[in-house]
Parts: C-alpha cells; sequence; structure tokens
C-alpha cells in the first residue's frame, strides 16, 4: 500500500533523511556520553519528519481523514524499528524507553529554549545595557 493511500497524505519522498550527526561517539566516550550523541543524533530527523508533517497539514497537502501527525510518526517509527525485539528482549526495550522518558523529562524541566525576540528585549532592559546605551550617548555629545 502507497504512503498516500495509507495516511492520506499526497507526497513524493526522494530519500530518506539522512543521518544527522557529523561526529562518532568517541570510542572513550563513558555510556551517558553515547547516549547522548545518539539522542542528539536522532533529534535532527525526527524533527524534520514531524515538521515536513506539520507544513504539508498547515498547507492542505494532507487527506481531511488522515489520522492525528503523532499516530502516523508513532507507526512509521514502530514499523522501521519492527526487528529490535529479534535482537534485544523486551526488558532491554522497557530499559531504554525508561531511559529516553527519565531523559525526556530532565531536558524538558531543565533547559529553556528563550526565542531570539525575547533575548533582544532581555539585553536591552538590562542593566549592562542601559550603561552601555548612556556610554553611547555620552560619548556622542560634543564638550564645549
Amino acid at each position: 500500500m502507497s504512503a498516500q493511500a495509507r495516511w492520506g497524505v499526497e507526497f513524493a519522498v526522494a530519500e530518506a533523511l539522512g543521518c544527522m550527526n557529523d561526529h562518532d561517539a568517541s570510542p572513550t566516550a563513558d555510556a551517558l556520553d553515547a547516549l547522548v550523541s545518539q539522542l542528539l543524533a536522532c533529534g535532527g530527523p525526527l524533527s524534520q519528519m514531524i515538521g515536513g508533517m506539520q507544513e504539508a497539514e498547515a498547507s492542505g497537502l494532507s487527506s481531511p481523514d488522515a489520522p492525528p501527525i503523532l499516530e502516523v510518526a508513532h507507526s512509521l517509527i514502530r514499523d522501521v524499528n519492527a526487528g529490535l525485539p529479534d535482537r534485544y528482549t523486551e526488558q532491554e526495550i522497557r530499559v531504554s524507553a525508561a531511559i529516553v522518558e527519565e531523559v525526556t523529562t530532565a531536558i524538558c524541566e531543565n533547559i529553556f529554549f528563550i526565542p531570539p525576540s525575547e533575548m533582544r528585549r532581555m539585553s536591552r532592559s538590562s542593566p549592562s545595557a542601559a550603561r552601555r546605551r548612556n556610554r553611547q550617548r555620552r560619548s556622542g555629545r560634543r564638550r564645549r
């Protein structure tokens, strides 16, 4: 069954998403470094995939009766990883899921994205920015 028939989305895909990391985990990296490197490596393709689905939906290319984006993404990711239970025990897969869940929670609770517009606003209202503006004003005045 074609992707269009299966998901109600009209598109043509030239190739699969490429790997987003430009470095291999160091052979001397500890287990946590290896985990973080792999999470970063999968973040780009996941973001591209979801972003592309959202763009297709917003532009009207998605069928009105298409399933929700997260449902489609879940199914696609599960399908391409269907062989994992042949190589890992159910317990290993559950532990991996629990680790990813814990890491995701830690990221969401402790790392914050500040939009550039907010950074500009904050820098304009900071004490150091006020001192900079005052110095600029003073240096622009002529002495008589």
